[in-house]
């Protein structure tokens, strides 16, 4: 006869059991799609979990126990594969078909699908890379930013002064009235004046604030700072002294009056036409040139300039071309002058001369400096730096350079 304490107990068992498979398949579930499982089916769980430890207790029926160690294994297992991570990328390559097909052959091409919990390395919309998981290959310095060429500054002579002007005596004009003369006649007598000039040396500077911590923490940025700096003001000597208009705090440049002898282009002549009459200009007065300071974009222009509407070769390619090339076609020339290409000369514009005629004079060369007692540096923990020169431009011989417009 069946004991119905046993078949009480079976009843219990099975159902545990059955709970125990649907809250498992559950638990899964929740985990694959939602990464964690509901707090509902977490106490479900534990509940079952417990009511088995309690049965597993009732050891005085024969083969109840061994069935409570099977539920026991089951709720193990069933959490083990609640918890099996999620397989690499790798890992799902080399465990899928496709790749075995690939492996062995059958197929030339491989091509996989990864879907379940997916992690890409892009973020936002539209998606761009994120450095989150990818760390940004950070490139070390700094990419600077343009620095003109000071070629005019580099063709310019300098000199040094330890006052704050220049002054210099120049002949301002001669009349040669040398002739020839008969025994006891009246010598011709000639005329010679001459005048003081006086340039002041001026200051050229600027500033700019930053942070004491970004110059600890970034000692590549202090050099660059440094030579940006540097350069800045030296960029500004350079257009100062092409174009400086005299008036307080500027130099007096070679365009302005006093500093030069004007050209005159004439109608119908091109730009070499023009630099060749300038060059004998120059050799007419006594002196000899020695530099032509041009914008890049006209000499690009002329270096365009075609033989004729009807003739599509340029005119620096002939052979009797007004131009030649030293250094490797670094160093241009026309009419046997070096050419300096500069984007402070202005359009249209061009000077040509004896650079022995004028002189840039040296009171403090660039000098880059950094202050913290400035404003409220202190409390704000900024450095002021400034850069600055002091210079002064001479024109000893306006008539030894001509400047002008190209073309009429």
């Amino acid at each position: 006869m069946s004991d119905p304490n046993k078949e009480v107990l079976d009843k219990a068992v099975e159902a545990v059991e059955a709970k125990l498979d649907e809250k498992i398949q559950q638990y899964e579930g929740q985990l694959k799609e939602a990464g964690s499982a509901s707090n509902e089916l977490r106490d479900e769980v534990k509940a079952l979990s417990e009511k088995a430890q309690s049965l597993a207790s009732i050891e005085d029926f024969e083969g109840v126990s061994e069935r409570i160690k099977d539920i026991e294994q089951k709720i193990a297992e069933g959490f083990k594969s609640a918890y099996e991570p999620t397989p690499s990328v790798g890992q799902s390559l080399v465990d899928s078909e496709a790749f075995a097909a690939f492996k062995d052959g059958t197929s030339p091409r491989l091509r996989i699908n990864i879907q379940n919990n997916t992690i890409i390395g892009e973020e936002g919309s539209p998606q761009e890379p994120a450095d989150t998981l990818v760390p940004a290959d950070r490139l070390p310095g700094i990419v600077p930013g343009a620095f003109r060429s000071l070629n005019v500054l580099d063709f310019v002579p300098m000199g040094g002064t330890n006052s704050n002007s220049i002054e210099y005596t120049k002949e301002s004009s001669w009349t040669n009235d040398a002739a020839e003369t008969a025994e006891g006649g009246s010598k011709p007598e000639s005329d010679l004046s001459f005048e003081l000039v006086n340039e002041p040396v001026r200051t050229v500077a600027h500033w700019i604030k930053v942070s004491k911590q970004v110059l600890d923490d970034a000692p590549a940025l202090q050099s660059y700072i440094d030579r940006r700096m540097r350069h800045g003001i030296r960029k500004r000597l350079q257009t100062q002294v092409l174009k400086g208009n005299g008036t307080s705090p500027n130099l007096t440049g070679l365009d302005q009056t006093g500093n030069h002898t004007a050209f005159a282009p004439t109608t119908g002549e091109n730009e070499f036409d023009a630099l060749n009459r300038a060059k004998y200009a120059v050799i007419a007065a006594d002196y000899e040139p020695n530099f032509i300071f041009l914008n890049p974009a006209d000499w690009g222009a002329m270096e365009r300039l075609k033989v004729s509407s009807s003739d599509d070769r340029y005119l620096v390619a002939s052979a009797n071309a007004a131009v030649s090339y030293l250094n490797g076609g670094l160093t241009p020339m026309v009419w046997g002058l070096p050419v300096v290409a500069s984007n402070d000369v202005a359009s249209g514009k061009f000077y040509l001369g004896d650079r022995n005629a004028m002189q840039v004079f040296m009171r403090s060369g660039a000098i880059v400096e950094m202050f913290e007692q400035d404003e409220t540096n202190v409390q704000k923990n900024l450095l002021t730096i400034r850069a600055e020169l002091r210079a002064a431009l001479a024109v000893f011989v306006p008539a030894s350079i001509q400047y002008g417009d190209l073309t009429a």
